[in-house]
């Protein structure tokens, strides 16, 4: 497979990380994980608002010569490169700070890293068994709602996942109220007597880039929406329950043992249509 690191095309196996590297050292940088179907590059200009968005809270800089166009030239490049024009495919931009400094870096111009390999198509799936997690919890900080090399809480929220043989978890807020935030790699919204909720940014869940349709689609279509800070308590009455990223939507069937009734899996449908 072919990537491409600064503007240039490169073998996989050609490119190297070096130990004072920052991405390494700090995780001192940005991600973008973006879908590519039916020839699209999907919601590409809100994921380089959010990836542009993101590098100015973290005091990032691109070459003078990287724009949304060629950086978007770049994408497609690769993805004919790679021979993937014709398959799903998933694409990944990592932007992090160049080499130099300590915690206190001397620069903020940033190096960019493009990857594409092979994906699975937008899905409508479930997650049957999810629980809450309630020893990790986020904070919302001004880089909190977008997606940073150093995902610690993500990862080991993960592995929570694992041993406890979860489909998902939902992660709270560090706020002793216990406020909703969002699921391990998705957001969370649900529907409770025909209106849909969904978390605050500021509980620091992501700003997710299916959020940001879902939620547009509901002005749209005149759906009442209800964004804020919801209480764990929110849930026991809910209609129906589920997350959604980039790479699709899920379902949520039971959440700690409790099984939810899909009473409102009717009217959020209207809601997917045009992401698919």
């Amino acid at each position: 497979m072919f990537l491409l690191y600064n503007s240039n095309i490169l073998q996989d196996t050609d490119y190297q990380i070096f130990a004072n590297d920052r991405a390494f050292q700090y995780g001192d940088g940005l991600f973008e994980t973006i879908r590519y179907e039916q020839s699209q590059v999907w919601f590409w200009p809100d994921h380089y608002a959010r990836l542009t968005a993101g590098m100015k809270a973290l005091h990032l800089t691109l070459p003078d010569n990287l724009s949304e166009a060629s950086t978007y030239q770049h994408i497609t490049d690769l993805l004919r490169t790679n021979e993937l024009t014709g398959q799903p495919a998933r694409i990944k931009i990592q932007v992090w700070r160049q080499t130099g400094g300590l915690y206190t870096p001397t620069t903020n111009y940033a190096n960019i890293l493009i990857t594409a390999q092979p994906g699975g198509p937008f899905a409508i799936t479930e997650r049957a068994i999810v629980g809450i997690l309630e020893a990790i919890r986020l904070h919302v900080s001004p880089y909190s709602a977008f997606k940073t090399l150093s995902s610690l809480p993500y990862v080991m929220a993960g592995i929570a996942k694992k041993e406890r043989g979860l489909d998902d978890v939902i992660l709270l807020n560090v706020n002793p109220e216990d406020y909703l935030a969002e699921c391990l790699a998705s957001n969370l919204f649900w529907f409770d007597k025909g209106v849909l909720y969904t978390p605050d940014i500021e509980t620091g869940c992501v700003d997710g880039i299916m959020r940001q349709q879902i939620l547009r689609k509901a002005k749209t279509v005149g759906q009442s929406v209800n964004i804020g800070f919801h209480r764990l308590a929110s849930l026991s009455s809910a209609e129906a329950v589920f997350c959604c990223n980039v790479n699709g939507i899920q379902w949520i069937r039971s959440i700690e043992g409790i099984g939810l009734y899909p009473a409102g899996h009717d009217r959020a449908s209207s809601l997917f249509t045009g992401l698919l």
